[in-house]
């Protein structure tokens, strides 16, 4: 009895514990199972039965808009005559989600607004016919160029246009004072209760006054996401100074219902009239998110070919949506979900007035369900037989997780549920595990070291990796025993595929104390070589650092067939050995493959592609490209056995204070160009030029290193969500994630090649989504402007080598080399 109180008491420890613990966590939001509670809130969203349509329509800037109208960003005048369209149309409310915080950057007007200038300046101008005749027409002409005037007309001209801006969000608005213009100040309600009720803002980026002036009415445009960086709410009001701002779906929603800022009351349940939008902290509304959602493409809607009933008397935004210029959030329908998606679901949940609620009440429900929880498993579980607790916990998990689901699919009830079902999980895991450990304990006391218990205990330990702790409890039970030997056998080989061959030898040798069994003595044998081996290489525990095994003590370390003689340094891929082929004393340069980065079940498809590409890559010879020996494995490490080179790479040859000399410049992009010609013609591509991958020799030659690696490594680690290859170096393609070929390796040398005569790269960013960007978007950066001793048909050269379409670059390497040949010869000819 004293013994069975003791379990009683342990356990009542535990539950109570536990239930302190998962309080705390509750209370102080820990984000592990905050991110739990997430998953379920999307799984249950998901659910959520889908109204009908709303009355919201989206005409989508798609990549077909695009294809045919021109790249982004369009002329303003094409918004404009959308907005006219929309108009004809009988839209109610059009929302542009576009923020035009600048005015349009239009060379030609400006040209054009200049020589108006001088016109006007001239005195000689009205008694001049013709000049009055080219006045005219110029006038005309800034007309037709003023695209924000005429984007600004067609907004006043309209009436029903709904703007969006932005905020730049703080902590608290305490020292914010905000003096507005009255566009702002009128689409705004004095803040007149406490600021903590709001999201507060520091900062404001509004439409130009052109626009925002003639728009129906503003409203902000930021999301706020959960720690998960998931948006799952939208906040309505946003305090800034003494103000608050409603948000643009807010806005549109209002407009549609024919209610004024002056009918909104923000409270803890926002009203706007006689409706009711629930929100919990900060008057964060809960989305509701359906992707029932109308979309046209704007160059349908624009072309007039979508019927007129499809935008009358409805809430029509116009958003971007094409690859490259649309913002995408995290949801729960999706992880790049666009942000007119999200506004359109704001606006659905307030017309439809389908909403989450998170009632102020929740937690403390939750906080009950907890102690709840804790109550059962501290003073009620100990009591019980472990079927019955079982049954009890089961009904208890289930139950609970379907009124959470059910208050939340079903009436829009959103509670914690995964506080109380984790305390569930882990204290019946721990009451048990205390129960079977001091019944076991209690066991040995009478059934002195019983065989059974241990070669379960010793399967339990081994299943969760504790083979040490296996291997102690295999020890007691008699090795005589066939079952206890396979045990023991099999315990051998785990300890070897985690590479504790120490370990793994006493195993085998304790078998072997009944005699020969199965290939062990062969295996013990194998070990004690190993024993006696020297290991290098990096030495972190993990399989994935798997070292590199000397094979016997009287060699010199090996990989394969060469000896290794020293390391050169590590790169993306491994470490980089000196080594030397034994049979015809040639010394190589041995790459190794790391497998760190990847997960065990990614490992066996990427040695299958590591082969595959070296095969290829080793059949490529030509002078210009790095040869490849042979590629092997041993000890489960893949390496790649190349020609041995001596001098160095480019990158010290594209710094601004050691630039080579045009004609040794052209000289080597040639190079260059010539391998890259040769490798495409043998259907490889590179896929990672840059000056690190292109070695200078001592004697002058030119090589370029690592063909077949890049592809290798970036379709293996894009499965982790890594971004392979060096952002500066990619093409537009790469970045796109679109297939890729020759044409990408001749866009990246255009790029060293520019570097290589500036000492600047063509593209340049504060941050790599703002370089792949301009990369994927924006011209280069004049070379003549960096460099203006450089000669123009250098510039001519690489700006067709850096054309973002591929179709207008040179098309392969020979053509470039022979361009850069022809040019060198008449400069020559020339000079």
């Amino acid at each position: 009895m004293k013994a069975i109180g003791k379990i009683f008491s342990k356990e009542f420890i535990i539950g109570f514990v536990i239930m302190l613990l998962a309080v705390a966590a509750f209370v102080f939001e820990w984000g592990p199972i905050e991110g739990l509670e997430y998953r379920f809130y999307d799984f249950s969203v998901n659910m959520r039965e889908k109204t009908s349509p709303p009355p919201v329509a989206i005409v989508e800037i798609d990549d077909a808009s695009i294809a045919k109208i021109g790249s982004w960003p369009w002329p303003r005048s094409y918004i404009a005559r959308m907005i006219d369209n929309l108009k004809n149309y009988e839209a109610k409310v059009i929302g542009i989600n576009i923020l035009y915080s600048d005015t349009e950057n239009n060379q030609g007007l400006r040209e054009v607004q200049e020589i108006i200038k001088k016109i006007e300046a001239d005195p000689a101008k009205a008694k001049n016919k013709q000049v009055d005749e080219l006045y005219a027409l110029l006038k005309e002409s800034e007309k037709r160029l003023d695209n924000d005037t005429i984007l600004s007309t067609s907004i006043a001209a309209s009436k029903k246009v709904v703007l969006p801006f932005l905020f730049s969000l703080s902590k608290n608005i305490e020292g914010v004072e905000a003096k507005l213009p009255i566009y702002l100040e009128s689409n705004s309600l004095k803040l007149t209760t406490s600021p903590m009720a709001f999201l507060a803002a520091k900062g404001i980026i509004p439409p130009i006054p052109a626009f925002a002036q003639y728009a129906m009415v503003l409203g902000h445009s930021n999301f706020v996401q959960d720690s998960d960086k998931a948006v799952r709410s939208e906040p309505l009001l946003i305090a800034f100074g003494n103000r608050i701002f409603p948000s643009f779906g807010l806005q549109m929603a209002m407009s549609y219902l024919n209610y004024e800022l002056k009918d909104l009351i923000p409270a803890q349940t926002v009203r706007i009239g006689d409706i009711k939008i629930p929100t919990t902290e900060n008057s964060k509304m809960l989305i509701s998110f359906s992707k029932n959602i109308p979309v046209y493409s704007f160059l349908d809607v624009i072309d007039n070919k979508v019927p007129l009933d499809r935008f009358k008397n409805k809430i029509v935004i116009i958003a971007d949506s094409a690859k490259g210029i649309t913002t995408t959030f995290i949801t729960p329908i999706g992880l790049n979900t666009p942000s007119w998606m999200i506004v359109a679901n704001v606006i659905d949940n307030i017309l439809s007035n389908k909403h989450i609620i998170r009632p102020y009440w929740a937690f403390y429900i939750e906080l009950g369900m907890i102690i709840f929880f804790g109550i059962f498993l501290a003073f009620i579980f100990p009591r019980l037989h472990a079927g019955i607790n079982a049954i009890i916990s089961v009904v208890l998990f289930f139950g609970w997780s379907a009124i959470a689901w059910l208050l939340l699919v079903k009436f829009g009830y959103w509670f914690k549920v995964v506080y109380p079902l984790l305390l569930l999980i882990v204290g019946y895991i721990a009451a048990m595990s205390c129960r079977y450990l001091f019944t076991e304990r209690i066991k040995e006391h009478v059934e002195a070291d019983s065989i059974e218990a241990n070669k379960m205990l010793g399967l339990s330990f081994q299943g969760q990796g504790m083979l040490d702790m296996a291997f102690d409890k295999f020890r007691k039970c008699p090795v005589e025993d066939p079952s206890v030997k396979d045990l023991i056998y099999k315990l051998g080989l785990d300890f070897e595929k985690e590479r504790m061959f120490n370990k793994a030898l006493a195993v085998y040798e304790h078998v072997m104390h009944d005699g020969e069994y199965k290939d062990v003595a062969e295996r013990i044998k194998k070990l004690k070589a190993v024993s006696d081996t020297v290991m290098f290489g990096p030495m972190t525990g993990t399989k994935k650092d798997a070292p590199v095994i000397i094979k016997g003590t009287e060699t010199k370390p090996t990989l394969g067939r060469y000896e290794i003689v020293k390391e050169l340094g590590r790169g993306a891929m491994g470490t980089v050995y000196l080594g030397k082929d034994p049979k015809i004393n040639r010394e190589v340069a041995i790459k190794t493959l790391r497998y760190d980065d990847f997960e065990d079940d990614q490992v066996a498809e990427l040695k299958k592609r590591f082969f595959r590409e070296a095969e290829a890559a080793g059949k490529l010879s030509h002078p210009n490209i790095v040869t490849i020996y042979d590629v092997g494995e041993d000890y489960e490490i893949a390496y790649m056995a190349m020609e041995l080179l001596e001098g160095s790479d480019l990158s010290d040859y594209c710094q601004k204070d050691h630039l080579m000399s045009l004609k040794e410049v052209a000289r080597i992009i040639m190079s260059v160009a010539q391998a890259l010609d040769y490798a495409h013609e043998n259907g490889v591509v590179h896929r990672d030029i840059k000056p690190a991958n292109i070695m200078l020799l001592k004697n002058g030659d030119i090589k370029v290193a690592d063909f077949g690696i890049a592809r290798v490594m970036s379709s293996s680690k894009t499965q982790t969500g890594m971004i392979m290859g060096t952002p500066s170096y990619m093409s537009p393609e790469q970045i796109s994630g679109h297939k890729v070929d020759g044409r990408s390796d001749l866009f990246s040398l255009g790029v060293v090649f520019y570097e290589m005569l500036s000492g600047e790269k063509p593209f340049s960013g504060d941050n790599i989504t703002t370089l792949m960007f301009n990369i994927t978007n924006k011209p280069p950066n004049l070379l003549r402007e960096v460099a203006p001793d450089t000669p123009e048909f250098c510039e001519e050269i690489i700006l067709k080598l850096l054309n973002k379409n591929k179709d207008d670059r040179y098309q392969h390497g020979r053509e470039l080399a022979a361009d850069i040949a022809a040019y060198m010869q008449k400069n020559r000819e020339a000079n």
